[in-house]
């Protein structure tokens, strides 16, 4: 699962959407409002080209539409032609100037035009914190203490100076100067999210992550957007998975009917593929109606299908949909829960799920594969290219409807021609990583030695927790005909807590499975032994 999905959903189930994207029809209406208002600057400046005022004013909205490099160019021609007598003008276009160069990343020229500017301006509170948070970045120490310093003068009890000082203290390696300095922000704002983020920041800065854990989820707490805790924990969870579980545990401890804490380790769990530990939380979120919403019940569905819960998991998907009806994400999950609740062959009502999907986005890409899937399992493999046709256009499923139309062209249709140039495709994307399924083309286009470098790139690249990166090579390991070498990448997932039984046992859409691994003498046992990966768990 995507990082911004899991975001959307824990959002969406605490009811704080303070970040959420805009809508594609909200973004074209910006794109116009703002081609409007660009042409009126360009034709008042083409009548008026040494208003250097409205000059500024244009370089200002091409900065706030991200378009850096015109603002850039117009903000240094207003500069040059603006009169040293207007200090208030120059000031806010120095401002400006030094904006542009963070975005664009040129932290000197920062640097540079920020002192100017508190050179007019000495005790300007917003330009002595730019300039010491831009020094900070780039090591310069003195500089930014000294800017921090002037912030404290300015205002005595100013948590973000002190957040900078205690940053500082700790790279001097003075760590309990660093710890009293986020502690006293800490006491004067007990309330304040940044306070927490902000000790957090320095607790990692000096190695102590288990205590900046414990603030990411005080922040969590406190504040009314979540995301920016949340987002730390799920990148900490990478590495410090078990620390992260074990802090929002120990807080669950004190306050066990806290939906949210319940709602984020849940979602963390299906992150990293952990379906069983995500399952007890979801649970618990049910049984003790913290939250009756439809993201609820999507996901402890999704978490129920990889571990073959099929009849729990049709009726909380029929619960999501229920309450939530305009989701394709929805209807694909209920069309593999419904082709596999029996045999693994009940197309019909599979079908009949696929459809209502189309009904909410006839081109969504996963919709696309599943109906092909489902095409191949049938041998209808005309019809399933007509899908894939479609699939190879979205993005996010490009690279999967490539190979498996590729799969479908080469081992079906005897068309090697056809296959090999969607093999080609997928390496001629340049991408390498895991999402990119590289390996597999490498593979059908006997470049057996590269495909294995493949596999072992992605185990180097990727989070260890959850073992997926582990999977994927074992599913491309067994279709270069090497189980042995298949197995023991299984294994590295299993021990990593890779949790979907589903992957393990069923799944055999081509390329990514284990059909040919399930075959080798040793699978039985091994899933067995790592039996503990596909139940419930706290």
């Amino acid at each position: 699962m995507k990082f911004n999905l899991i975001i959307a959903g824990i959002a969406l189930a605490i009811g704080a959407m303070t970040a959420a994207a805009q809508s594609s029809d909200d973004s074209r209406l910006q794109a116009k409002m703002n081609e409007a208002v660009m042409k009126v600057y360009d034709e008042y400046l083409q009548k008026n080209p040494d208003d250097y005022e409205t000059r500024f004013s244009r370089a200002y909205q091409h900065y706030y539409f991200g378009n850096y490099i015109n603002a850039l160019a117009d903000v240094n021609q207003a500069l040059d032609e603006t009169p040293q007598s207007k200090a208030d003008l120059r000031f806010d276009e120095l401002m400006l100037r030094a904006r542009v160069y963070d975005a664009r990343g040129e932290y000197q020229n920062e640097i540079a035009d920020l002192k100017q500017a508190l050179a007019l301006k000495p005790s300007h509170d917003v330009a002595s914190d730019m300039l010491a948070r831009v020094s900070l970045r780039v090591g310069e120490l003195d500089q930014a203490e000294e800017n921090y310093r002037t912030l404290l003068r300015l205002e005595p009890t100013n948590y973000v100076a002190m957040h900078g000082l205690a940053k500082i203290e700790a790279k001097k390696g003075n760590y309990e100067r660093a710890a009293e300095l986020v502690d006293e922000a800490a006491r004067l704002y007990p309330t304040e999210q940044a306070v927490y983020m902000n000790r957090a920041d320095v607790l990692m800065d000096m190695d102590q992550v288990e205590p900046a854990i414990q603030n990411y989820i005080q922040a969590l707490a406190v504040g009314e957007n979540i995301m920016p805790p949340l987002r730390e924990l799920v990148v900490l969870s990478d590495t410090r998975y078990n620390d992260v579980m074990a802090k929002l545990a120990e807080n669950i401890e004190r306050a066990p009917r806290v939906g949210m804490l319940y709602y984020v380790r849940a979602m963390i769990a299906i992150e990293h593929l952990h379906y069983g530990q995500a399952v007890k939380n979801l649970k618990a979120i049910v049984d003790y109606n913290l939250y009756d919403y439809h993201t609820v019940y999507y996901n402890l569905a999704l978490c129920q299908a990889n571990l073959l819960q099929w009849d729990d998991a049709l009726e909380n998907i029929n619960r999501a949909i229920t309450m939530h009806s305009s989701d394709a994400d929805y209807y694909v999950l209920k069309a593999r829960i419904e082709r596999y609740r029996g045999r693994g062959d009940n197309f019909d009502a599979a079908n009949n799920a696929l459809m209502d999907a189309a009904t909410v986005n006839a081109e969504y890409g996963p919709m696309l594969l599943a109906k092909a899937h489902m095409l191949i399992a049938q041998r209808k493999d005309a019809e399933a290219i007509s899908y894939l046709n479609t699939a190879v256009k979205q993005d996010d499923v490009k690279a999967e409807a490539l190979l498996t139309r590729g799969w479908v062209l080469k081992y079906r249709l005897k068309n090697t021609d056809a296959a090999k140039a969607d093999f080609q495709s997928v390496l001629a994307s340049g991408e390498s990583d895991m999402e990119s399924l590289r390996g597999f083309a490498l593979h059908e286009m006997s470049r057996a030695d590269e495909a294995r470098a493949w596999a072992e790139q992605i185990i180097a690249d990727e989070p260890a927790i959850g073992g997926e990166a582990y999977y994927y090579a074992a599913a491309l390991l067994s279709d270069m005909d090497d189980n042995d070498k298949a197995m023991q990448y299984l294994e590295k997932a299993l021990e990593n807590g890779y949790g979907s039984l589903f992957e393990v046992r069923v799944n055999e859409n081509p390329y990514i499975n284990l059909k040919l691994v399930r075959r080798h003498d040793g699978f039985n046992a091994l899933v067995e032994k790592y039996q503990t990966c596909f139940q419930e768990r706290r």
